[in-house]
């Protein structure tokens, strides 16, 4: 089999919720999330790296979350994350997800089958769902199993000597493999001082699942290592004269107010950017992308870019929604300085007259110093549709 070069704009995720929790869905709205890996390092690449979803209120056997009978993710598209599954049945869905256009796929595969299943059976569904996917042409990455706090493993248990010769199992597994790669995320999810092995303070809301802390140091190392395994899409240039006509460019900008100045905010606000927006017309799909620059700040909840259809139905997209507690609660950003691209997913236009409307949600805890967040290179247009004919 040759090594090829996967495309940057086409990255799969497959496995458990911990890939499904990268995408937020419901009847009204679709999101990226804050506490998503793959959504950071999305936006960490500047938008050069993309995972793309649609909305989808459709209900696929064998695809819903928890294994809730008749219960949809409320989304399509690249990410194959279904929450609850164990190894086998990640494995059984990877003849429909084959019909999807991607090159490069990461694997998550066995976290919950570590208290059930022995090592050795949960290192060779795994070893078979890679060996599907390369068989099938694909570059994969393989996601070694997710260290997990003590509440949920218990110290001295058996599940931590097991998921360490898994994941050696799995390292020999890929250096036996062309186009096969290992991905280490436990190498910024663990606390090398702790015993056990457990993750970073603030990384996790619960002991196996991620935060956004945890989210972001995850999808920070994700993006600097696959600047080695991918080629970079083209960088986004804002020719003024790039402007949506609807005869001679149709994907063009929706506004032409491109740049923003630096925005200062305090407490909870939404910002409109760009004023009005071209509407492009009904049933076409939309999407959003603006540069930011973030200080480092100890008091940030949300930094969210949404895209909103102003029709009386129509549903809005956000890129890096905030990610609430059981309690209502938000968990932190991280208290550090970082730059990138915020891409909405796509949304398609209802029936209606009212153009859409673009706003940066900013959150604030409460009796924080207010921060200055700098706004560049806004981009709102149509994009061809992402649903398979």
């Amino acid at each position: 089999m040759s090594v090829s070069l996967p495309r940057a704009g086409r990255i799969a995720i497959l496995g458990t919720s911990l890939v499904q929790q990268n995408h937020l869905g419901d009847a009204t709205s679709l999101a990226t999330s804050a506490r998503g890996w793959m959504s950071w390092a999305e936006v960490l690449s500047h938008g050069r790296l993309s995972c793309p979803v649609h909305h989808d209120p459709g209900v696929v056997p064998g695809w819903e979350p928890s294994n809730r009978e008749g219960v949809s993710r409320f989304f399509s598209g690249l990410n194959f994350g279904v929450s609850g599954q164990k190894a086998i049945e990640i494995e059984r869905r990877v003849p429909r997800l084959l019909e999807s256009d991607f090159d490069l796929i990461i694997v998550d595969a066995g976290t919950n089958d570590m208290m059930v299943e022995t090592r050795q059976t949960i290192a060779e569904t795994r070893a078979q769902i890679a060996s599907a996917l390369l068989e099938a042409g694909k570059t994969v990455i393989l996601l070694p199993i997710l260290a997990r706090g003590i509440q949920k493993w218990p110290a001295g248990g058996a599940e931590r000597a097991k998921a360490h010769w898994i994941n050696r199992h799995s390292i020999d597994f890929a250096a036996s493999h062309a186009n096969c790669h290992i991905f280490d995320w436990n190498a910024a999810w663990v606390d090398t001082d702790s015993d056990f092995g457990e993750p970073h303070a603030g990384y996790s809301n619960d002991g196996t699942h991620f935060s956004v802390l945890g989210g972001f140091a995850v999808g920070s190392l994700l993006a600097g290592y696959l600047e080695n395994i991918v080629p970079h899409a083209p960088d986004r240039v804002l020719s003024k004269d790039d402007r949506f006509d609807p005869v001679n460019n149709p994907l063009g900008n929706l506004t032409s107010k491109s740049s923003a100045r630096p925005m200062t905010e305090k407490g909870a606000a939404s910002h409109r950017l760009c004023g009005e927006i071209i509407h492009p017309g009904i049933g076409v799909w939309v999407e959003a992308i603006c540069d930011v620059e973030v200080p480092a700040h100890d008091g940030v909840s949300g930094i969210s870019l949404r895209l909103k259809d102003a029709s009386d139905d129509g549903q809005e997209a956000i890129a890096l929604a905030p990610f609430y507690a059981d309690d209502g609660s938000l968990f932190p950003f991280p208290n550090t300085s970082w730059r990138g691209a915020l891409r909405t997913p796509p949304l398609k236009l209802k029936p209606g007259a009212k153009a859409p409307e673009l706003y940066l949600d900013v959150i604030l805890r409460a009796g924080a110093m207010p921060i200055v967040i700098g706004i560049a290179r806004i981009d709102v247009r149509p994009v061809p549709s992402p649903v398979r004919a």
